[in-house]
């Protein structure tokens, strides 16, 4: 029962914070996931573009090798760019919450703030850590989560039939929400000073909020990533070409909104649970009057 309260706690908050994005005038922000989202999409069909044409080459010019230091040296080339475009579309989703800790990181301190006057001190070193412990944090994720997903697809290729499918193909989908849900609840733990064994212990608990997170932020770039490879493959007819191009359209948009609701409905769901008002470590309100009083004396 506690699951599916957390579940639905994290599912309302989604849409509760399409209205506190726009009342306090945060939705800006998704500025920044715009950028990251498409720079990070385009690199990795760069490296795409880079593996064909090494590919291409090698199959065409394979009688203008002379060595086989040679024809080593190319197919490594094939390996290594394959691999780095999968990396940058595989783990697109987890790269994204990496490039945006700082940015969602604010966001997340700001809407604390408005819900309950707390604030914290800019502090540059802090900043470098919490980007290090995003990136510490979600690279461990990514090497648990395929850990449990190559287990996975191990014993589905033994199987095979419906079942395959389903384990190799939807399980991943749905431990891949936990894991996404877990990075955005980590930004407000960090703040109430948990390490990262205390944070997983924490998300452990509350797996019904990480994985509500985690699947609607998920199925907005899924979604996308779908269309987008949809979309090279349509008939030419203009009937389709709008169909598939308004999905586009709207598929991006949710993709690049998802981090910025993502992070506001851990924040909101993370208030209800714990109530950050009594967060120690945050600066209260008559502290920050005394700390702008002591700064004017100074001055």
């Amino acid at each position: 029962m506690q699951f599916f309260k957390l579940l639905g706690l994290g599912f309302k908050n989604y849409f509760k914070g399409i209205n506190f994005l726009i009342t306090h005038k945060l939705y800006w922000f998704v500025i920044f996931p715009i950028i990251i989202f498409i720079g990070l999409y385009n690199l990795g069909h760069y490296f795409e573009a880079l593996e064909w044409t090494i590919s291409y080459d090698l199959k065409h010019n394979i009688g203008e090798i002379e060595t086989v230091n040679g024809l080593i040296w190319m197919t490594l080339k094939i390996i290594f760019y394959d691999q780095l475009y999968y990396m940058f579309t595989k783990f697109t989703m987890y790269f994204v919450i990496i490039c945006l800790a700082p940015v969602l990181a604010i966001v997340s301190e700001k809407i604390e703030e408005k819900l309950t006057g707390n604030k914290y001190k800019w502090n540059f070193f802090q900043l470098v850590k919490d980007i290090f412990r995003a990136m510490k944090l979600n690279l461990r994720l990514i090497l648990i989560e395929y850990a449990i997903v190559l287990i996975f697809i191990l014993i589905g290729t033994l199987i095979g039939g419906v079942t395959k499918y389903v384990l190799v193909s939807v399980i991943p989908i749905l431990i891949g929400f936990y894991f996404y849900g877990f990075g955005y609840i980590d930004y407000i733990n960090e703040r109430r000073r948990l390490d990262i064994p205390q944070s997983i212990h924490f998300v452990s608990k509350h797996r019904g909020l990480a994985i509500a997170i985690g699947s609607i932020f998920s199925i907005c770039f899924l979604s996308f990533n779908y269309v987008f490879i949809k979309f090279d493959t349509i008939a030419i007819d203009t009937n389709s070409q709008i169909l598939w191009g308004s999905l586009l359209v709207v598929t991006f948009i949710l993709a690049s909104v998802a981090p910025l609701l993502a992070v506001t409905s851990a924040t909101l769901s993370m208030h209800e649970l714990v109530d950050l008002s009594k967060n120690q470590y945050a600066l209260k309100k008559e502290e920050d009057e005394e700390t702008k009083k002591d700064g004017e004396s100074i001055e």
